[in-house]
């Protein structure tokens, strides 16, 4: 599904300025979820039934006036619903977030050394068991390094190869700081992640 926007995007846009625009195309979250997952587990009692999906995307645009850094956006859309007996839950969650991204070697960007920093904010639905679904809005900070290798260039994009790791802090809150959860933070080795240079 990413590499499918990643390529609409290329294919419309009709100016096209060498390495001033980005696109990720995040192996991680795709390998991870599947982009759109069913799976039935079978079991003596009861089956497991789980459907995901999963969408997000970065993109990226140069300063004209500040030489290596952009600013930077994601969207996002997640959703995972397991069927299984009282052990259903639901949950949900779509949302945005802009910050900064530096690239060291600003004259070579599709080789260069790479940081960046979201803030972002997200609607969030809960339902877990048997309880009353709880939902929220939740904040969060990204935080993100790595180094981009290029692949060669491909019709008007170029293609780099950009591992990174990344640390995520959020809070929650509503109703899901309330009963649920009140804090988390996750670290991501990002090993198959890669930029669409346009």
């Amino acid at each position: 599904m990413k590499c499918l926007l990643a390529l609409l995007i290329l294919v419309s846009s009709t100016v096209v300025c060498a390495q001033s625009r980005i696109v990720s195309v995040d192996a991680f979250d795709l390998a991870y979820s599947g982009g759109l997952v069913f799976q039935t587990h079978k079991g003596d009692d009861e089956d497991k039934d789980v459907s995901k999906f999963r969408f997000n995307l970065n993109f990226a645009q140069n300063f004209m006036d500040y030489v290596g850094l952009m600013w930077k956006a994601k969207i996002n859309f997640n959703r995972e619903d397991v069927d299984f007996g009282s052990n259903d839950s639901l949950e949900s969650s779509y949302g945005a977030a802009g910050g900064f991204l530096y690239n060291f070697q600003s004259e070579d960007v599709k080789n260069s050394i790479l940081v960046s920093a979201l803030v972002g904010i997200e609607r969030a639905s809960y339902e877990i068991g048997n309880q009353d679904s709880e939902s929220g809005f939740n904040v969060y900070l990204d935080l993100e390094a790595g180094k981009r290798w290029d692949l060669g260039q491909y019709s008007v994009a170029n293609i780099s190869y950009a591992p990174t790791v990344a640390v995520n802090f959020k809070r929650y809150g509503g109703d899901i700081r309330d009963e649920y959860y009140t804090s988390a933070y996750e670290l991501r080795l990002n090993f198959l992640k890669f930029d669409v240079l346009f």
